[in-house]
Parts: structure tokens; C-alpha cells; sequence
């Protein structure tokens, strides 16, 4: 362990830095785990009886412990080329002895020293530099044992333990359900299912059963490990060639659980298409919870509308990093975007730029939104804007002559005047207003926004923040608002402090550490490290630009004030630790335009911030071990056909996805995809490709279709998909290959085309009586059942390793095949478009048939292949291509009408009667 950061060490240093405010510069800034802050010494009293060579930095230990290793991170420019490591094992560290001299250190400095003897205190003793600012140490780490390597992983945000384990990986199979403990977990399993389902083709069916080693299993119950405060979205996860199991004490927590898993899977099981697979998991053991509870993405939909389906979007990236706050900004100057009943002026015009975009949200696209965010555990924190960034609706109401006060001239604002009959009538428009969303807004939080009213009265301002938090209040809602609303609210509230820069326009600064000293809940925005909209890699956007590494240096705990220029809490004393209840990241929306220009600015930087609000705050310093987990990201948001910043600065790991493709009856595929590479480091213009279909025909080359990184256009790289058209020689099952060259370096990505169909409903074990499928495509693998079956038109069977002690019937179905399955009684199956009983070609094995088999009147491809029939086999106007080959039937073969004539694929049949017809000779 880092003793340093144990209760009661203590940091001390010769000098400090006292350039106000000081406490920016404090010794107690290098044992703090935060590397972007440190220890500075007093570099302007040089020259004035400050010798830099005899400087020193050193910490007491809580309690005396053997040390093995100190490791030291320096800035680089403000450190010694010369030191002493020293140790002191007397109480009151008088005495010191020399464990370790120190030239031209590193960056990053370590230091094996191996004492084994109780140690008070260690201490850096400068002996020489050449830096003309003293010395500055970010970090100052005394380790018990080895320093652990940075921990890195699949996993985003990085959880508070993971471990991994030994063993074959865990495999999601056709076979594979989700396994829940509780029936009351059902509609959760059910949305997580639903995740998976799309890439793998599997049926994935949610059971209360016990758990197999195929099985996905979620249970309820307590884990060890888990602090009392965070059982509600704690987890553990256990991945084995067992099984893979969560287990947490809230439903929450196994929806992060899950979304973890989903992490240790390959990137394409985010894919929309159905890929080959295998679906594979490392072993691997996690223990997790957040760091806060409220872990949140922000939207303007005001400013530039965005779609219900693209804020879904949104919403299902925003949980696929454990985020659960969505703020919505309703309403702007630029329009007012939610339905308020009794104001049809309201309506949604209004947008920002040129080629911007309006609309608008009923109340039950609202609600739905509400709905689809609640499933995946995320809460929709609306905002509406007051009493400045209100132009929209104050002209929508009447104007300024109606909404403003009495000589107003500016038209974005509200009157504030309590003494002015006009802000009673803003007050009674905002009460319906507020009550309206209160009433389809379930969740407890109601943002009022609140900044930005430069030039209005202070005290009026104030006034309008309290009327407008007893409004909130009213509907049974907890208010939050942008600083500096919280200097209107009501002393004791329980209204937030979303805080994110002292922006005044010019004026004086309102930010006091009156803002963090009443133990008032805080979300922190800092707009110099949090702000999506501002550009980086030099994309378009608000200056300065906000590359990767400023997005993640920084912590909630030591924010950067922008318009003041200082570290916040070392000059105002807050955010406050112990006040701080999360993190939102915004994206302002003058400049996006739709969901691929929101996706490129949000994505990759939204990943680090809310690692920020997940994760333990030691785990999130390093920012190469940060690149790498996002190495990893990179792949799954281009399979998931997000738009994100694939930027030099992270070298993005290569992934790739065969596809399932499905035969239609003419065995041809027209341009269908077939293979699929993230790359998102290369240009997919340095890449050629070449298609194996599998069937012993040519290879030949192929076009990559794929979009480049332009950053000025906001356009991330995309998957390189090839696509290819071929007419199989017959129906069945093909394994062909995409490959990709680059240089020296080969992907070679199998495809398959099959005229199985993909499953949409599955059934195993043991079904009692008959079963009627009356629409889809149901799968039986390893199934019984223990009556007859009936296929009705439009729907279709595929069983495989089943048993039917019972007959099979099917009129004007879809696809009948028959597959490695006994079936005890006849066959028969007229007008269906896809027969098959055994075919070798489409990895169908031979079945046993406990009686007649009749096939008539079928439009696509029949084929009965190495199956034993036990009663006559009559095929008779089939107009697809007919295949009986290799059977064994006792009884008669007969085969009329059918065009084209039937073939064995030169593999006899035989039969114990006649074989006649179109069939004499087979």
C-alpha cells in the first residue's frame, strides 16, 4: 500500500510557494493522489538567503512501517538533478540517514530502498538543479511492497478491483440464456437481452432456472466489499468457462454489472448485424461501485433539436459507461423545445447558425424518452431556462411588453422586479410551466438553469431564484441551477449547486467561498476541462480547445476557475470533498447538427469524465493507463456505428466481425457485407481486401467502403466494411473469408452464408403436449416434445438435436428444417418456402423420421440428406431445386410434378420399395 495516503501522514516541506493563494503550492498537494497538483517550493526568495540545493521535502509516517519503494513525479522543468533520498526512524525525525543518492531523476522517479526496520519519516533532500522555478513534486508515494503497475483492463470507467483469472474463456453460445433469481427482474433482463441479441443471432431467452455453464446469471443478494452507501449500484462480476455471474444488491447494480461484461466481450457485440462470432470472455473477477452517484451528459436540444431516436442513441452510450443522469436543456433564447399545454406559441421554431435545426418534444415524447432512459437506469434531468437565456419564450409570451419589466430593453430575460406587476405574470406562466413537467418527470431533480442574467439587478436576480425554487418545491421536486443561482436560495434548502465557472461577462467576480461553505450539494461542471462543445485534435468548436489530456486531468475535488484564473478550492475553499454528489459534462449546441456532430464532440472525452465520476480517484490518474482502456473503447463505438474522434493521440486496438448471412432460395447474395474491421488508427485507404466465398470458386478483390478521420467536417473513422454479391452452387451453409492486407500485416475475417434463418423465439428442454408456432422463426436445440408440432403459414421451424414423439405439420410456412432430429410420426409439409430434412452443404444433420414424409407444392429449395425414413417419401410439385441424396427409406420413393427434376448429388438413395416417377433413377 502507499502509506503516504494512510490517515495521519504528514507532509511537510523547508519552503513553499506563497504567490496567493497558497495553498495551491502546499506540501499536502504531493500526498494527495491528484497529479496535477503538487508541492512548489518558495523559488522567489532565491538569492534572498534561500539556498535551492539544501531544499527538502518529507513525510511522517501515520505510524512507523517498513518502506520498500518511494516513487516521486516531478514536473519537468522544476526538479533537482541531484538528490537524496533520506529515512529518519526516531519519533520526532531528528535524525537521518542517506538510503539512496539520485542523479538527473526522471519524470517519474522510483526508488527501491527495501528497509525493512520501522520508518518515521522519508525525506527528498535536494542537492543541486538547474530549474529557475524551484522545484515542483505532483507526487510523493511511500510503498509498503513493489509499486502495483497502472491498472488497465477492458473494463470503462476502470473498476474499483478487478482480478483476472485463469482457465478457458467463458462463451456465449445459441444455447446461452439470461438466468435471473427473481421474476421481478424479468423487464431488466429483458432490455439487457436486447443488447445482445442483435450481434449474435442468439434467442437468448430470460429464465428462472438454475445457471449453466452457457448462462448469463443475475442475482440479487448482498456482496462483500460493497460500502453500505453504494450497495445501490455496487456489483460483483465472475467470469469463468463456468459461467458468467453477477450478483448486487439493488437491480441497478446488475445493470452494471452487465454493461461490464458487455466490455469483456469482442467490440462487435455492439454491432447491429449478425456477426460469426465466437462471443468470448477472459476469466476474470470484479468488485465495483461509483465514486458518485450522480454521473451525467448534457444535451441542447434548445439550441439545435435533436430527434427522439438520436437521443436514444445517446442514451444507450451514456450507459454503456455506467452514466445514469441525462440533462436535457429545454429551452434558450434560441427556441423552446416541450409542449406546455394552454401555450400553443410554444411550439419548437426557432434554432442557432446557419442550416440549424428545429422541432419539438409532446409531453408524451417526453414521457418516452422518460421511459427508454429508465430502463437502462438513467434519470432525465430536465431544464428550462430562467430568468435570462429566455428570449424564445418571452417573445412566445407576449414579448418584452408583456413578460419584461417596466423600461426593459433586452429581450432574453424574464422580469425580475418583484415590484413590477410583470413578473407576477412570468411567475404564473412558470408555475403551469413547472407544473406541467413535474407532472410527466419522475425524477426528483428540476433544473431551472439560473446563469448568465448579466446586467440585472442582483438582488432582483436573487428574488426570482427563490420564487422559482418554492415553485419547484410546490410540485415536490429538489431545484438545481447554474452558479450563481445558489445566492437565491432559501437558507437550509436542499437545492443543488451546479457549478461550473465564475462567468460574469466582465463584471466582478460573484464566486466567494460563501458558495462552498453551507454543506450545500455540488455537480461539477468546470467549463475548462468538462465542456464537450469546446474543440479538440483541431476539430471546430469554442476555444481554447479541450484535448483528451485536459479532459482527464483534472478531479472534482481540485478545479480549475477558468474566468479567474485560479485552482478553486485552494482560493475559495469548494467544491468541498464531502458536498460534491457528481459530475456532468456537458455539450452546448450552437454548433452541433444532429447526432453525428454531438457523437464526434462527446466521444472520446466523455469516457475519461465519467471514469472521473465512477472510479476510485487513485485509479484515475494515470493517463497513459487512461489511452490504453480507451484503446479498447474505440472498437465498440464503431461497431455500434458511433461517430467518434478516433484521434492520434490514442492507438486505437484493431477488431473485426465476420457476418451470418442469410441465403434467400436463389442462393444469391447482392452486395451483402461480409466482413467488418475497426482500425482506428489507419486510414482505410492503405488497406486492400479479398473475398474467399467459400465454395471453391475464385477469390477475388473487393472495395472497402469506410469513412476517413476529417476533423474539420467532425467525421471519426469508421468500420472498413466489404460487401460482395455471389450465387452459391446450392443451398446449404458456406464458410468464406474477408481478407484485409496492409503492409506486412494480414486480417483474415471469416464470413458464413447459410439458409438457416435466425432464430426469433427458442425452445429446449421439455415441452408437454403439442406446439403450434404461429409466427417467427422458432429454434428447438436439444428439445422434447411430447406431442404433435404445427408450423403455420408465415412462420418457420428450425430444430436441431430434438426430439418430436409426434407428428410435424406445415402449410404455406416459411422455412421447415429438420436438423440432427427423431421425429416419432409423419411429415408432412405443403407450399413452404425452405425444406430441408438433413443437408450436408447447410451443416444440417441427417434425421430420423418415424414415418411417411410428404413435401409438396414448396417454391424454394427442398433437400432430404442422409435421413431415414421409416414409410414412404413423396416429393411432388416442388419449383425449387429438389435434392434427395444418401436416405435411407423403407418404404417407397416417389416423385411427381416437380421443376426441376429432382438429383442425389451422386449419393444413391435407398429405398426397401419402388422408387418411381422423377425418381426411378436416384
Amino acid at each position: 500500500m502507499n502509506l503516504a495516503l494512510l490517515p495521519g501522514a504528514v507532509a511537510t516541506a523547508k519552503s513553499q510557494r506563497m504567490t496567493a493563494p497558497a495553498a495551491t503550492y502546499a506540501p499536502a498537494n504531493a500526498i494527495d493522489v491528484f497529479v496535477h497538483n503538487g508541492w512548489t517550493s518558495n523559488y522567489a526568495s532565491v538569492g534572498n538567503g534561500y539556498d535551492p540545493t539544501q531544499d527538502w521535502f518529507q513525510v511522517k509516517l501515520a505510524r512507523p512501517a517498513p518502506v520498500y519503494e518511494v516513487f516521486s513525479r516531478w514536473t519537468s522543468a522544476s526538479k533537482p538533478t541531484e538528490y537524496d533520498l533520506q529515512v529518519s526512524t526516531d519519533a520526532d525525525c531528528q535524525s537521518w540517514s542517506a538510503v539512496a543518492h539520485v542523479v538527473n531523476p526522471a519524470d517519474k522517479d522510483s526508488q527501491v530502498i527495501d528497509r525493512k526496520d520501522p520508518i518515521s519519516c522519508v525525506r527528498m533532500q535536494a542537492l543541486a538543479t538547474r530549474s529557475t522555478t524551484g522545484y515542483t513534486l505532483n507526487e510523493f508515494e511511500l510503498w509498503s511492497g513493489p509499486k502495483p503497475p497502472p491498472t488497465v483492463g477492458q473494463i470503462i470507467p476502470v473498476p474499483v478491483k478487478q482480478t483476472p483469472g485463469s482457465g478457458q474463456p467463458w462463451v456465449l453460445t445459441d444455447k446461452s440464456r439470461i438466468v435471473i433469481s427473481s421474476s421481478a427482474l424479468a423487464s431488466t433482463a429483458e432490455v439487457l437481452a436486447d443488447s445482445l441479441r442483435p450481434a449474435t443471432g442468439f434467442v437468448l431467452p430470460v429464465v428462472t432456472d438454475s445457471a449453466t455453464s452457457a448462462d448469463i446469471s443475475l442475482s440479487l443478494g448482498p456482496v462483500s466489499g460493497i460500502p453500505e452507501d453504494k450497495t445501490d449500484e455496487g456489483y460483483s462480476l465472475t467470469v469463468a468457462s463456468t459461467g458468467a455471474k453477477i450478483v448486487a444488491p439493488q437491480p441497478h447494480g446488475l445493470f452494471n454489472g452487465f454493461v461490464s461484461l458487455l466490455q469483456l466481450l469482442p467490440a462487435a457485440i455492439n454491432s447491429s448485424a449478425t456477426g460469426v462470432g465466437p462471443w468470448t470472455a477472459q476469466p476474470i473477477t470484479v468488485l465495483d461501485y461509483p465514486r458518485y452517484a450522480h454521473r451525467g451528459l448534457q444535451l441542447d436540444p434548445a439550441r439545435n433539436f435533436m430527434t427522439v431516436a438520436e437521443i436514444r442513441s445517446m442514451i444507450d452510450q451514456l450507459a454503456a459507461l455506467k452514466g445514469d443522469r441525462l440533462h436535457l436543456h429545454l429551452s434558450d433564447s434560441q427556441s423552446w423545445r416541450l409542449e406546455i399545454k394552454g401555450y400553443p406559441a410554444l411550439d419548437g421554431t426557432g434554432c442557432n447558425g446557419s442550416g440549424c435545426i428545429a422541432g419539438f418534444y409532446t409531453q408524451k415524447d417526453f414521457k418516452s424518452l422518460v421511459k427508454y432512459a429508465a430502463d437502462r437506469f438513467i434519470e432525465i434531468v430536465p431544464e428550462l431556462e430562467s430568468p435570462a437565456h429566455a428570449t424564445a419564450a418571452v417573445r412566445s409570451l407576449g414579448g418584452v411588453a408583456v413578460m419584461g419589466c417596466q423600461g426593459q430593453t433586452q429581450t432574453d430575460r424574464f422580469c425580475t422586479n418583484p415590484n413590477d406587476p410583470a413578473s407576477a405574470r412570468a411567475l404564473a406562466f412558470w408555475r403551469d410551466a413547472i407544473a406541467q413537467l413535474a407532472a410527466i418527470s419522475p425524477a426528483p431533480i428540476i433544473h431551472i438553469g439560473g446563469d448568465e442574467a448579466i446586467g440585472m439587478p442582483h438582488e432582483d436576480y436573487k428574488w426570482w431564484i427563490g420564487q422559482m425554487e418554492s415553485i419547484v418545491n410546490a410540485n415536490g421536486k429538489r431545484m438545481m441551477g447554474w452558479n450563481p443561482a445558489l445566492e437565491g436560495y432559501a437558507p437550509g434548502s436542499t437545492s443543488i449547486n451546479h457549478y461550473w465557472s465564475d462567468y460574469t461577462g466582465g463584471g466582478p467576480p460573484l464566486i466567494k467561498p460563501e458558495w462552498f461553505n453551507q454543506g450545500r450539494d455540488v455537480i461539477t461542471t468546470p467549463e475548462w476541462n468538462a465542456y464537450l462543445d469546446f474543440g479538440y485534435d483541431g476539430s471546430p468548436g469554442r476555444t481554447p480547445q479541450t484535448e483528451l489530456d485536459k479532459a482527464y486531468g483534472w478531479d472534482p475535488e481540485w478545479v480549475y476557475e477558468k474566468y479567474r484564473s485560479v485552482w478553486a478550492q485552494p482560493a475559495y475553499g469548494g467544491p468541498k470533498a464531502e458536498d460534491i454528489i457528481g459530475i456532468e459534462a456537458p455539450i452546448w449546441g450552437e454548433q452541433m447538427r444532429g447526432l453525428a456532430t454531438n457523437e464526434f464532440m462527446v466521444f472520446p472525452r466523455l469516457a475519461g469524465i465519467l471514469e472521473k465520476a465512477w472510479s476510485p480517484k487513485v485509479l484515475t490518474q494515470d493517463y497513459d493507463a487512461y489511452r490504453q482502456r480507451l484503446s479498447v473503447a474505440g472498437p465498440r463505438w464503431a461497431f455500434a456505428n458511433v461517430n467518434y474522434g478516433s484521434i492520434a493521440q490514442v492507438t486505437w486496438s484493431p477488431e473485426s466481425m465476420g457476418t451470418v448471412t442469410r441465403l434467400g432460395v436463389d442462393r444469391t447474395l447482392s452486395n451483402a457485407p461480409l466482413g467488418r474491421l475497426a482500425a482506428g488508427s489507419i486510414p482505410p485507404g492503405e488497406f486492400t481486401a479479398v473475398i474467399d466465398w467459400g465454395d471453391g470458386s475464385p477469390t477475388e478483390s473487393a472495395g472497402i467502403a469506410a469513412r476517413d478521420y476529417v476533423t474539420s467536417q467532425r467525421q471519426g473513422r469508421s468500420l472498413m466494411t466489404v460487401s460482395g454479391s455471389h450465387t452459391y452452387p446450392a443451398d446449404g451453409t458456406y464458410h468464406g473469408t474477408v481478407t484485409y492486407n496492409r503492409q506486412d500485416r494480414t486480417w483474415v475475417v471469416p464470413f458464413v452464408a447459410t439458409g438457416v434463418p435466425s432464430c426469433t423465439s427458442m425452445v429446449t428442454g421439455t415441452h408437454q403436449g403439442p406446439l403450434t408456432l404461429s409466427s417467427g422463426v422458432t429454434c428447438l436445440h436439444g428439445a422434447t416434445v411430447s406431442g404433435p408440432v404445427t408450423v403455420a403459414a408465415g412462420a418457420s421451424l428450425y430444430a436441431s438435436g430434438s426430439v418430436f414423439r409426434g407428428p410435424v405439420t406445415a402449410s404455406g410456412a416459411g422455412n421447415v428444417l429438420l436438423c440432427g432430429t427423431t421425429v416419432y410420426g409423419p411429415v408432412g409439409v405443403t407450399a413452404a418456402t425452405r425444406v430441408w430434412l438433413g443437408n450436408r452443404n447447410g451443416e444440417c444433420a441427417p434425421t430420423t423420421v418415424g414415418g411417411p414424409v410428404e413435401v409438396s407444392g414448396s417454391a424454394g429449395q427442398v433437400t432430404i440428406d442422409s435421413t431415414t425414413v421409416t414409410g414412404p417419401l413423396v416429393l411432388k410439385n416442388n419449383t425449387g431445386s429438389t435434392i434427395v441424396s444418401g436416405n435411407h427409406i423403407s418404404g417407397p420413393l416417389s416423385c411427381t410434378g416437380n421443376s426441376p427434376a429432382p438429383t442425389n448429388a451422386d449419393r444413391p438413395n435407398s429405398a426397401s420399395g419402388p422408387m418411381s416417377g422423377q425418381c426411378a433413377e436416384l
